[in-house]
C-alpha cells in the first residue's frame, strides 16, 4: 500500500480487480521508497526499478525462495472456522520459549501470506501461517509457497460453499494442506469433524488428534464456559492440565485443542505450564466473541468479524447458554458467498433459532437475513440506521445483545451507536 511506504521500502505493484499498484509507485516513492517493482517501465520514476512479467506472481516466487533461506519451521492452518483463534492460540504457546512470526490479522490468502513470509528473520525459530481458501486449489499453492513442516484443519463447514459447490469440494480443498505435508511432517487431526477423520486414516506422515468429546491424543472434559471466559480439563498421554482462555464458547475449547496438539507434537521443549499459560495469555481477535458492557448495563457480544451456516448456529448455541439468566437480542445479518445455498440456509437458521429458544427477541438486516426473520420470527430492517434506532430504544439494563454476520455488512456500525 503506498499510502504506508517508509524510507528504504521496497515498493511491489501488483494487478487488482480495480487497479494496478505502479499508478502509485510515484507516491511511493516521494515517501522514500529505495526501489520499485513493476510490471511496465515508468519515466518519472527516478529509483531503480525492477521489471517483472506479473507482479503477484513474482512476489509469491521471491518469498518462497525468501522462505527458504531459514530453517523455521511452518505451521499451516486452514479450516472453515476458528482459523484466526487457533493461529493465535497457538502463537501464544510456542512464544513462552522462541521467537515465533504469525500472520498479521487475517492476511492468509495468496498476497497476505508472501508478505507474511517476507518478515521472516534469523531470530525465528516458527512461522505460524493461517491459510485461507475459496478455490480448489489455493491452499496447495500457498503450501508450495510456505513449505509448511505441520499442518492444522480446524474442521469442515459450508463456508463459501458457493464458490466450491458442495461440501466434498470444500473438503478436497482443505486436505490439500495435508496432502502438501511431507513423511516426516505432522498432521493434527479433528477426530470430532466427520469429514476429517475418514480422511486422516490415509495420511502417511506423522499424526496427533484431538477432540473435546471422544478419544483421542488430546482431549478434555468438564468444559464451563462463562461470559468472558472458558475453562476445562485437557488431557495427553494420561497427564492432565487446567486450562483457562480468555473467550466464551465451547467451539474455542475444540481451538484450544488443535493448538495444544500442535505443540505437543512438535516436541521442541513447550512444557505443559507453556500451554496453559499461552492459552490464558494469548490476545483474543476482535470482533470475536468480544464482550463489552454498556454505560446502562446491558452486555454486547461483538462476533460480527464473519459468519457461515456452521459458525453461526455453534455461535448462536453458545450464546442462549452463556447468557440464558437474560433477555437475549440477536442481531443477524447476511452469511455471504453461499451461492445456490444462500435463501435455504438463511431459512434454516431462522428454524433453528426459533425451535431452540435461543433468542427473546431476534432483529435481521440485509436481504437474505429477512428470510430468518420470516422463519425465526423475527423483525427485517431495511437498514442498518433503522436498526440502530431500535435497539437503542429496547435494549434495557440486564440485556444480553449478540450481533453476527459476514464482514461486509459491517455491524460494527450498529455496535458503535448502542455503546454510546
Amino acid at each position: 500500500d503506498s499510502r504506508d511506504a517508509t524510507s528504504g521500502c521496497l515498493f511491489w505493484a501488483i494487478r487488482g480487480e480495480k487497479h494496478y499498484g505502479g499508478k502509485f509507485a510515484f507516491s511511493a516513492v516521494e515517501k522514500g521508497a529505495a526501489a520499485v517493482v513493476l510490471e511496465k517501465q515508468d519515466k518519472n520514476i527516478n529509483v531503480p526499478v525492477i521489471l517483472v512479467k506479473n507482479g503477484l506472481s513474482s512476489l509469491q516466487r521471491f518469498a518462497s525462495y525468501y522462505r527458504d533461506k531459514f530453517s523455521v519451521k511452518v505451521i499451516g492452518i486452514t479450516g472453515s472456522n476458528g482459523k484466526t483463534t487457533t493461529k493465535e492460540m497457538l502463537y501464544s504457546i510456542l512464544s513462552r520459549k522462541f521467537k515465533v512470526l504469525a500472520t498479521r490479522g487475517n492476511l492468509n490468502n495468496h498476497i497476505g501470506l508472501p508478505l507474511t513470509l517476507l518478515g521472516l528473520e534469523k531470530k525465528h525459530k516458527y512461522c505460524v501461517l493461517e491459510m485461507g481458501a475459496n478455490h480448489s486449489g489455493e491452499i496447495k499453492m500457498l503450501c508450495k509457497i510456505a513449505k509448511p513442516h505441520c499442518g492444522i484443519i480446524t474442521n469442515i463447514g459450508s463456508a463459501h460453499i458457493g464458490e466450491f459447490g458442495s461440501m466434498k469440494n470444500i473438503l478436497k480443498a482443505k486436505t490439500e494442506l495435508f496432502d502438501s505435508l511431507s513423511a516426516r511432517g505432522i498432521a493434527v487431526i479433528n477426530n470430532d469433524d466427520p469429514y476429517i477423520k475418514p480422511v486422516s486414516e490415509k495420511i502417511s506422515c506423522r499424526k496427533i488428534s484431538f477432540s473435546t468429546t471422544g478419544n483421542a491424543d488430546v482431549r478434555c472434559s468438564d468444559i464451563l464456559s462463562r461470559e468472558r471466559a472458558t475453562s476445562f480439563t485437557m488431557f495427553n498421554r494420561g497427564k492432565k492440565m487446567m486450562i483457562q482462555i480468555p473467550v466464551p464458547g465451547i467451539f474455542n475449547v475444540s481451538n484450544a485443542l488443535s493448538a495444544s496438539a500442535a505443540a505437543i507434537a512438535l516436541n521442541d521443549g513447550i512444557s505443559r505450564d507453556d500451554i496453559v499459560l499461552g492459552l490464558r495469555k494469548f490476545a483474543p481477535p476482535k470482533k470475536r466473541m468480544e464482550v463489552f458492557r454498556t454505560k446502562s448495563g446491558a452486555i454486547i457480544i461483538d462476533d460480527a468479524y464473519n459468519a457461515n451456516p456452521v459458525s453461526m448456529r455453534n455461535a448462536i448455541e453458545n450464546y442462549s447458554k452463556i447468557f440464558y439468566n437474560r433477555r437475549k437480542i440477536l442481531v443477524i445479518g447476511d452469511m455471504l458467498e453461499l451461492g445456490r445455498f444462500g435463501l435455504a440456509e438463511h431459512k434454516r437458521l431462522g428454524r433453528f433459532i426459533r425451535e431452540g429458544k435461543h433468542a427473546d427477541l431476534l432483529y435481521t438486516t440485509g436481504k437474505l437475513s429477512e428470510y430468518t426473520a420470516i422463519e425465526g420470527a423475527g423483525m427485517h430492517f431495511k437498514s442498518k440506521e433503522e436498526l440502530a434506532k431500535e435497539l437503542v430504544r429496547v435494549v434495557d439494563k440486564g440485556d444480553a445483545v449478540f450481533f453476527k454476520a459476514s464482514r461486509m455488512i459491517s455491524l460494527e456500525d450498529i455496535i458503535a451507536i448502542l455503546r454510546k
